[in-house]
């Protein structure tokens, strides 16, 4: 299991349905910041339950922070969490990708980002993944932002 992360930017006036009218290449010079994130320990232990039938909560929110640790395989939520976690704007799958997009309007999170992770609840408290931004994103009444989301499986051999 693998995932990415993209960080956009973009005016106060776009909304997420024009949003998703974008090309990529149009969304391209809104991109702030991108890379992999670490999918955690809980996560993992989520999904197995996931597939055990011994829970049913899903990862149907993104989190934001301020913490500024590097993730590691044994987080169990963001160092620093702003506000509360939104519920994902747009979760759906394509083969064996699942994606997660979140807006966040002018009013959302307001603050210094400098982590970003998924959750089964608001408050961030089991994450899937979990990313250290490169800088410190500024999220304000005057921009919007989109965190997008994908998370790969793969089936490997021995």
């Amino acid at each position: 299991m693998t995932g990415n992360v993209k960080l956009y930017e973009f005016p106060s006036d776009y909304t997420y349905d024009y949003i998703k009218t974008l090309t990529d290449d149009e969304k391209l010079p809104f991109l702030k910041d991108r890379g992999d994130n670490l999918v955690v320990d809980v996560g993992m232990a989520q999904i197995v339950d996931l597939m055990i039938a011994t829970n049913t909560d899903s990862f149907g929110y993104c989190v934001v922070g301020s913490g500024t640790n590097t993730p590691a395989s044994g987080d169990t939520n963001m160092q620093t969490i702003i506000d509360t976690g939104i519920a994902v704007t747009n979760r759906y799958r394509a083969g064996s990708v699942g994606y997660f997009d979140t807006f966040f309007s002018t009013t959302a999170n307001n603050g210094s980002w400098e982590e970003t992770g998924i959750s089964t609840t608001s408050a961030g408290t089991i994450l899937l993944c979990r990313r250290k931004f490169s800088a410190t994103f500024t999220k304000s009444t005057a921009n919007t932002a989109l965190v997008a989301w994908t998370i790969t499986l793969a089936a490997v051999a021995d």
